[in-house]
């Protein structure tokens, strides 16, 4: 009896499973919507966290659904009904006269084009249906065209015209634009839209590097293209004050110069800036971060701060975690103290996944340079971007006699003045 019931389970779990969903559910994917007033001026709109109100929806084949009456109320000189009796919902433009009747479950509504005009058969990308969420109308996003003064009113663009357009991407994974007086001819810049705000907070996390800080900006609006902050970052030149202090000498095997100096933090920035303002103002905040002492430290131990950001940048990827670092940088100091090949790990991810892929031409020059398995001592620069915890590790490394480490299969770490073959141990513990 028991293994019966267990299969009947298994059978109506895997059976409802499979049921197709008729219509949408709440919506995994999030958009934004704008709509203009007659002098052209565009509101944001955002629909989404919706608390039991009538919200946007996706249905199962993606297409993005809108509440009819919510949105008829937003848009200028729409007027909603709905007549539960023959399910239909009706949507007339007081200015033009033009209307449509679209019926529940239905593709198919009736345009009319005028007042006194005969209805027009015509079709929806997906049928109207009521919410299960919301109770409320759900047509598809291009439904309201039709009675726009012209239908080309309605556009929808998608991430990567939004980037261009300053929106923020990380949170929208599109935007629905109604403009009900005039055709839309390309997407409204988001800093002339009213209901976004003209600045946007970005969180920089620890470890990110160059090309992942860039990815970040553009996704959140702070830049209409990585080409444009790539750029400024080419073209910055540190202070004669800020080289002096930091040891920055130039160094042509140095891919990005200023990989390690854009510090994570969390910054306020105007939407779609220019690259020049934004590397600057990351720059200007990465001075703030070093003191005088951490400069007497550094030559302490014979390094540059520069050389010691290049350090805390190994520290911060091969760590993971705060509490390792000073261990860690043990490791690396001790190592560089007897002029032993760092051999570390993170380098190659750092050439195969953050610096080949956004160079041109050979892709592979700065291998020598970067590779810790063959280059010399230090890289010619950072591999990421350190934070607090990593560089105080570089300045202040534990005083251990480790020459080694690796990390087992429960992400614990294991550190050794003579070589471990991580293999051979692992081998040992499962005999």
């Amino acid at each position: 009896m028991k293994r019966f019931l267990t299969a009947l389970i298994t059978l109506v779990t895997i059976f409802i499973t499979l049921i197709p969903s008729s219509y949408a559910n709440a919506a995994v994917k999030q958009y934004g919507m704008i709509i203009a007033n007659q002098n052209g001026a565009y509101t944001f709109y955002d629909l989404n966290d919706t608390d039991g109100r009538a919200g946007i929806e996706t249905s199962s084949e993606g297409n993005i659904m809108v509440p009819l009456w919510r949105v008829a109320k937003l848009m200028p000189d729409l007027s909603y009904s709905y007549n539960s009796k023959t399910k239909k919902a009706t949507v007339t433009n007081t200015n033009n006269g033009k209307k449509i009747v679209l019926t529940k479950n239905s593709k198919d509504f009736y345009y009319y084009s005028g007042a006194e005009a005969a209805g027009v058969k015509k079709s929806t990308a997906y049928p109207m249906y009521i919410s299960s969420n919301s109770s409320s109308v759900m047509v598809h996003m291009s439904s309201l065209k039709w009675v726009m003064n012209s239908t080309t009113g309605y556009k929808f663009y998608k991430t990567a015209d939004m980037q261009r357009g300053g929106y923020d991407t990380s949170k929208y994974s599109g935007l629905i634009v109604y403009n009900p007086y005039s055709q839309i001819t390309g997407i409204p810049k988001s800093t002339n839209v009213t209901g976004i705000s003209t600045t946007v907070k970005v969180t920089i996390p620890e470890g990110y590097s160059v090309a992942q800080i860039f990815n970040l900006l553009v996704s959140k609006g702070v830049s209409a293209s990585t080409d444009y902050l790539y750029q400024a970052l080419a073209n910055y030149e540190f202070s004669q004050e800020d080289a002096k202090f930091f040891g920055i000498v130039p160094n042509e095997n140095r891919c990005f110069d200023l990989e390690g100096y854009l510090y994570p933090d969390t910054y306020d920035f105007y939407r779609l800036s220019s690259g020049a303002t934004v590397i600057n103002k990351l720059v200007n905040n990465t001075r703030t971060k070093y003191t005088e002492d951490d400069l007497l430290k550094a030559e302490s131990l014979g390094y540059t701060l520069d050389e010691i950001i290049t350090l805390a940048s190994l520290v911060e990827k091969e760590a993971g975690k705060h509490d390792l670092m000073p261990t860690v940088s043990s490791v690396i100091h001790n190592r560089l103290n007897i002029d032993m090949e760092l051999e570390l790990d993170a380098s190659y991810f750092y050439l195969d996944k953050y610096l080949r892929p956004y160079i041109d031409g050979d892709i592979n020059r700065f291998d020598d340079f970067y590779y810790t398995y063959t280059c010399a001592a230090l890289p010619a620069g950072p591999i990421c971007n350190p934070g607090k915890a990593a560089i105080e590790a570089a300045l202040n490394p534990a005083q251990t006699n480790y020459l080694f480490f690796y990390s087992d299969a429960e992400g614990e770490y294991h550190f050794s003045a003579e070589y471990v073959n991580p293999e051979e141990v692992i081998t040992e513990s499962t005999e």
